[in-house]
């Protein structure tokens, strides 16, 4: 049986990440005029070179390569590739999508957009999708009809979040929650970051962001590997996010034609 407080932690979870960046978006449109386009370039931004690009990368060297997919078994190894491949291909795209596509989007409003729609559709579909499917399977789990309709490839595809589910204790589920809001903060800080090297034509910012993003992923992947636990990288995560914070507020004096 799935414990109620799950069930209940697990809709907590997708309300945040699906209201979060719903009512950030509302709220900046009010207070900075945020543009659209700017949100609707970091949600491209995602799909192109973190979903797709990114994905087919994996999956060569995590799958279909034997030889790197051995070699990707080292913890450390796996921790560099992983952290330097979302570095890479997340901040390269917020930098070409910024550079070429948002030519005319300087200010530090914009940065702090494209953050927005970036992180934000990376939390829905992340965890607001996975959450949808928990969901369903702990109803199908405690009214009995998950071992009926749930056989074969599917039953094994789908064992870890059965364990989840019937395992793991309850408060667990909404540390996805306060893990979106941490790296929501952290898109648009690096977003940020990104827009101010471009627009002080300085690309060392570039292999600044990929540096931060890389680090900031080394922890999930040793937590992948079972070195460290769920509550050091949230931990170390909330740091961060409350650091990124600080930074948001802080780098607008960096684009000096802003006003309030």
């Amino acid at each position: 049986m799935v414990p109620s407080f799950t069930i209940a932690s697990i809709i907590i979870s997708l309300a945040v990440v699906v209201g979060a960046p719903i009512v950030l978006l509302i709220i900046f449109k009010k207070k900075f005029d945020i543009s659209i386009k700017a949100v609707l370039f970091g949600v491209l931004t995602f799909f192109a070179f973190a979903y797709i690009l990114e994905g087919l990368v994996h999956a060569i060297f995590l799958e279909w390569n034997k030889t790197t997919k051995a070699l990707l078994e080292n913890t450390w190894l796996f921790m560099l590739y992983g952290g330097l491949m979302a570095g890479i291909f997340e901040e390269t795209g917020r930098f070409i999508m910024m550079r070429y596509a948002l030519k005319k989007y300087r200010e530090w409003k914009d940065g702090l957009a494209f953050g927005l729609g970036h992180g934000g559709i990376e939390a829905i579909l992340i965890v607001g999708m996975n959450s949808v499917v928990m969901i369903v399977l702990a109803f199908m789990i405690n009214n009995g009809t998950y071992d009926a309709f749930i056989t074969g490839k599917g039953a094994e595809a789908l064992a870890p979040l059965h364990d989840q589910l019937t395992g793991s204790a309850s408060f667990i589920q909404l540390f996805a929650g306060v893990e979106r809001l941490g790296a929501l903060a952290i898109h648009m800080g690096l977003s940020i970051l990104v827009l101010y090297g471009i627009k002080e034509g300085k690309k060392v910012y570039l292999l600044y962001a990929i540096l931060i993003h890389a680090v900031i992923d080394f922890p999930a992947a040793l937590y992948q590997k079972g070195i460290i636990n769920i509550f050091v990288v949230e931990a170390y995560l909330i740091l961060l996010a409350v650091g990124f914070i600080v930074w948001i507020v802080k780098s607008r004096s960096l684009f000096s034609s802003d006003r309030i």
